[in-house]
């Protein structure tokens, strides 16, 4: 669990930080980059909530 919070953590600072420079440059690839951070953190805690819910069923 320790782990699953440094890695929200980390990725809500990398989109932070992706959003921060596409204000600065105003290249729309880290926008992007943002975006697909954002879609696969999203994914990834959907995997692990399902992963979490089926061992919690099984024990």
């Amino acid at each position: 669990m320790l782990l699953m919070r440094l890695l929200l953590g980390l990725g809500i600072i990398s989109i932070a930080v992706g959003v921060g420079v596409y204000f600065v440059s105003g290249d729309r690839r880290w926008l992007r980059f943002s975006w697909q951070l954002f879609k696969f953190g999203v994914v990834l805690g959907a995997i692990v909530a399902l992963v979490f819910m089926v061992g919690r069923f099984i024990l």
